[in-house]
């Protein structure tokens, strides 16, 4: 079991200690609050929650191991992004509470880093920042346009700094670059190791944690699990892209597939190269979206694509699948220097994504019930800020994060569409955005086409 965990990813092998599960949930139990998965979110809120009220008794059920799904197979980006967040910036009614939130989430990566610091978590951390880079002429365009409104905002130099070529090309060599964005405000992060020591860290404080315990069903606060039952006093629900295994979420949250390839430990002169001094994390700004970053151990982990399998399905890859070269040629062609070079390692990982494409957190307060999720690939540091805030909602503590526009949204509730029409939106827009990026390229007169019907079908 151990060796099937660690084939997981390159972060799930390389991460210290082991991976034997935890012993599973064996006959019935009560708690005052019990959490459903060991993802960020799930163990954040238990984080949070002791911190604020360290006599609750906590209950974490997880259905495979601490950091098994997105939270220990993603980017490795803790930033302070957060998906969605220009709906609320774009809108004049909704712009200052957005932008409240912006700042929050800018705030939760320099936090992260000073928990990991406290509790002794050897996640790598480095905030370096993040580059977003231009390789095209059209999208050195949408490239001024974004800097431009950032700042109308009042984001400054701090938070976001326009690179032009040549300070590009020093800082790192990435071909073809014509320019790029540095924001401040985001970290490389090892997540499997951030995931495995926050377990580890809620456990010491007297969480309990059942790992191998999935659950089935949640009836009026009482949680099914194979092995037994937990009749708790709050529930919350954090799994992502899993949530279809739990009956009746499965329209909530549906899984959209990442993929990403790790590299094998690179040379000082390769990474001279091509200027790889600092621990940026990396991506162009195309529509499929890329992103990367330097590992501590001086690899190259880089993701892209995204793929949605009918019925919500989540898969399993092989090393030798055919998408794994198309993600490492990807990458080749940010650093055409590093053709020949060995890739060590390829998985895939199911995020959550939500109707709205926006995250959420929710809780009743009457009802003792709640969910976060719907990170759309953005959780590292997205599930920092849901967790603090999730434990502010369950213990009735009014702070500024109880009153972000992503807490109990109106549409909340809001469901994907059933099957088929469901895998025909997912499939059709990102057609439409690998169309509109390969025209792009090419300098096609069909380009604004298909970024106009991309905006109007799909905006």
């Amino acid at each position: 079991m151990e060796k099937s965990y660690r084939n997981l990813s390159y972060w799930h092998d390389s991460v210290p200690g082991s991976l034997e599960p935890r012993p599973s949930l064996s006959n019935n139990a009560e708690t005052d609050i019990a959490i459903v998965g060991a993802g960020f979110t799930g163990l954040w809120t238990a984080y949070y929650l002791k911190q604020n009220h360290p006599s609750l008794e906590i209950s974490i059920l997880e259905a495979e191991i601490a950091g098994f799904g997105a939270s220990g197979r993603n980017g490795g980006w803790c930033a302070g992004y957060l998906s969605g967040i220009d709906q609320w910036l774009d809108d004049p009614a909704r712009r200052e509470p957005g932008i409240r939130l912006q700042r929050l989430m800018f705030d939760t990566v320099a936090e992260v880093g000073r928990v990991a610091e406290r509790e002794s978590i050897d996640c790598h951390f480095d905030q370096s920042g993040a580059l977003e880079v231009a390789v095209i002429p059209v999208q050195l365009d949408r490239l001024q346009k974004e800097l431009t409104h950032l700042r109308k905002l009042g984001f400054g130099e701090e938070d976001y700094r326009w690179l032009d070529q040549e300070e590009m090309q020093s800082t790192l060599k990435i071909d073809h670059a014509l320019a790029g964005i540095h924001m401040s405000h985001c970290a490389a992060v090892h997540p499997a190791r951030l995931a495995r020591g926050l377990a580890d860290t809620v456990e010491r404080l007297g969480v309990r944690l059942y790992e191998k315990s999935p659950v089935t069903s949640i009836n009026a606060n009482k949680l099914t699990t194979p092995g037994g039952r937990i009749s708790a006093g709050s529930v919350i629900v954090a799994t992502e892209g899993y949530s279809a295994t739990i009956s009746g979420r499965g329209r909530r949250l549906v899984p959209v597939h990442s993929m990403m390839v790790a590299t094998e430990p690179l040379t000082d002169q390769q990474l001279d190269d091509i200027g790889f001094n600092q621990r940026f994390c990396f991506g162009n700004i195309d529509r499929l979206v890329t992103y990367g970053q330097l590992t501590a151990d001086k690899r190259i982990a880089f993701g892209c694509r995204g793929t949605y399998h009918y019925g919500s399905g989540i898969r399993t890859f092989d090393q030798g699948d055919a998408e794994f070269k198309l993600v490492a040629e990807s990458l080749l062609r940010f650093f055409p220097s590093l053709e020949g070079i060995q890739f060590t390692h390829g998985w895939g990982g199911a995020m959550g994504v939500s109707r709205t494409l926006r995250p959420a957190v929710n809780f009743d307060s009457k009802l003792r019930f709640g969910w976060a999720g719907g990170y759309f690939g953005n959780g590292v540091g997205a599930t920092h800020l849901a967790g603090q805030t999730m434990a502010d909602l369950v213990l009735g503590n009014e702070t500024e994060r109880t009153h972000s526009p992503w807490v109990n949204p109106a549409d909340r509730n809001r469901k994907w569409e059933p099957e088929p029409l469901r895998w025909l939106g997912i499939k059709s827009r990102a057609k439409l955005m690998q169309l509109s990026d390969y025209a792009e390229y090419r300098d096609s007169p069909l380009a604004p086409v298909f970024s106009k019907t991309l905006e109007k079908i799909f905006p």
